[in-house]
């Protein structure tokens, strides 16, 4: 007679109740594995965003929107935010606008501002200070300061009111506004080391890369400037703590929430 014939039927281990186990585990590793690889590759990318918004950027988007001029460039890190457009480029004037907003440590003057323009230019920096950030206009032209205001008339003046105080608008103009900067935080934040990339190449790698996180940063587009911050560092936390706690511990919570909404 065999061990296993000598045990009692009760104490023997179904094969379909072992296989109904495996199951559920088998999916919750991939699903822990998929949680740490977004951690891993969106979260920079995600704080970056996040803390943009957090500092005034909704406000600077808007305004790099309403410059019309002859096409512009910018880029992005953990501390400030840059756009360069030029604003007019003719045989009679050049004039570039630079807009500069810190919300953390200042460039250094061989990042930013540019070097200096030659003699025969003229730089006029405009200076605006939040409460978290500071937005800095500045003008390179060949003209002088009145001929400039002549031509350009209350040009900077807009700039400064609309970053103070942006206008009402419309939710899809809302946010147009806010993703209109984002490929730059994406080329400049994750993919600054493949500089032979375009900005169009750069988000397409990003976001097949990315893929699980969008969800999370469509809610980081749709949420409040100042919820920007807070929403990160709760799917930060949540997603650790997924990762971290083993199964009983997530059936406990469960099981005290069905309790406290039974009670209430």
């Amino acid at each position: 007679m065999s061990r296993f014939d000598s045990m009692p039927q009760h104490l023997i281990a179904d094969q379909t109740t072992q296989g109904r186990h495996v199951g559920p585990r088998i999916r919750r590793r991939w699903r822990k594995i998929v949680v740490v690889y977004t951690l891993l590759v969106c979260m920079l990318l995600f704080f970056a965003y996040s803390r943009f918004r957090a500092h005034g950027g909704d406000a600077f988007s808007a305004v790099v929107r309403s410059l019309q001029g002859e096409g512009g460039r910018g880029w992005s890190t953990l501390s400030y935010s840059v756009w360069e457009e030029t604003i007019a480029s003719s045989e009679g004037e050049y004039t570039r606008m630079n807009l500069l907003l810190v919300y953390g440590e200042m460039p250094s003057e061989s990042a930013y501002p540019p070097p200096d323009p030659p003699d025969f230019y003229h730089r006029y920096r405009t200076t605006v200070e939040q409460s978290s950030s500071v937005l800095y206009v500045d003008v390179e032209t060949h003209l002088a300061e009145s001929d400039f205001d002549l031509l350009h008339h209350g040009l900077v003046e807009r700039i400064v009111d609309q970053f103070k105080t942006p206008p009402r608008v419309s939710l899809v103009e809302a946010l147009r506004t806010r993703v209109e900067l984002l490929p730059y935080v994406v080329h400049n934040i994750i993919l600054s080391f493949w500089d032979f990339l375009s900005i169009r190449d750069a988000c397409t790698i990003a976001a097949i890369l990315g893929g699980p996180g969008l969800p999370i940063l469509a809610l980081l587009v749709l949420v409040p400037s100042w919820l920007a911050l807070p929403v990160f560092w709760v799917w930060v936390l949540l997603s650790v703590l997924y990762v971290m706690l083993p199964e009983r511990a997530w059936r406990w919570m469960k099981a005290t929430v069905v309790r406290f909404r039974h009670w209430s």
